[in-house]
């Protein structure tokens, strides 16, 4: 009788726990988290072809001379300046190129076309004068005049940049220069205030200079595959020379000129990154 009721009172016991169990909220494990994916970061190394446009000061320090002379009529001139000669101009670029980056250094060749017209000169009057005791009713008059002109040119260089962070790049270049430039100098001879000049006489000279070139920029990636520059470059292309001079007889003339180019220039490019 006692192991009965026993038996009843645990069976009632653990019937009310499984009840009060049943009744109590269960805990559940938060869900797993999505998975990321990892942006890889942009890549300079490749290739590039780009195009853009700027501004360029083209600067001289000019030397040049000329004279005329006329024995029969007694007519002379000689004229002359020493100067410094500049020009601001603007100019349009189309460039390829190639990078490889090296973790946060970037190495890299480049080669551009430059479509540009700059031209500094002037002009000055020139001593000129007619002798009495040949020609007693002359009145004469001179202009000394002096010119340099660069057209295309064309670049090819190196460049070793650092990464600010993935897409932003600055860097320093410098490689060789080549460039068309045209230069000479004239002198005009006037008599008795006519519009033609009675006599002149010039030089002149043209032809691809070669020079180099240093610089520096920053470069930044706008997408995958369009980047946007902003450079800053300093061209030398020594010295262009021009000279003529002859001699008939009683008539003889001659010009020269001389002039040390260099050419500073700010450009912006867009490029294509394959």
């Amino acid at each position: 009788m006692k192991l009965a009721t026993v038996f009843l009172s645990t069976t009632a016991i653990l019937v009310a726990t499984s009840a009060l169990a049943a009744d109590l909220p269960t805990m559940k494990a938060p869900p797993a988290p999505m998975p990321t994916l990892a942006v890889a970061p942009y890549s300079w190394t490749g290739f590039h072809i780009g195009i853009g446009g700027g501004l360029a000061a083209l600067q001289v320090k000019s030397s040049s001379d000329s004279y005329l002379n006329d024995y029969v009529n007694g007519v002379y001139s000689y004229g002359g300046e020493r100067s410094d000669l500049g020009k601001f101009g603007a100019f349009g670029t189309i460039e390829v190129g190639g990078d490889y980056q090296m973790d946060r250094f970037v190495v890299g060749a480049f080669g551009d076309f430059n479509f540009g017209d700059l031209k500094a000169g002037g002009k000055s009057a020139a001593p000129a004068y007619c002798h009495t005791n040949i020609n007693n009713n002359c009145t004469t008059t001179a202009i000394h005049s002096v010119w340099y002109k660069i057209n295309n040119s064309w670049d090819a260089g190196v460049r070793l940049g650092y990464l600010l962070n993935d897409r932003n790049l600055v860097y320093a270049l410098g490689g060789y220069t080549s460039a068309d430039i045209k230069s000479g100098a004239r002198l005009d001879q006037y008599v008795n205030g006519n519009a033609a000049p009675y006599q002149y006489v010039y030089s002149s000279q043209s032809g691809w200079k070669s020079g180099w070139l240093i610089g520096a920029g920053w470069e930044t990636a706008l997408t995958d595959h369009i980047t946007f520059k902003a450079e800053y470059r300093y061209a030398d292309y020594g010295t262009v020379s021009s000279i003529y001079q002859y001699n008939n007889g009683p008539y003889n003339g001659g010009a020269r000129s001389s002039g040390k180019i260099s050419v500073q220039s700010v450009r912006a490019a867009l490029s294509y990154k394959f």
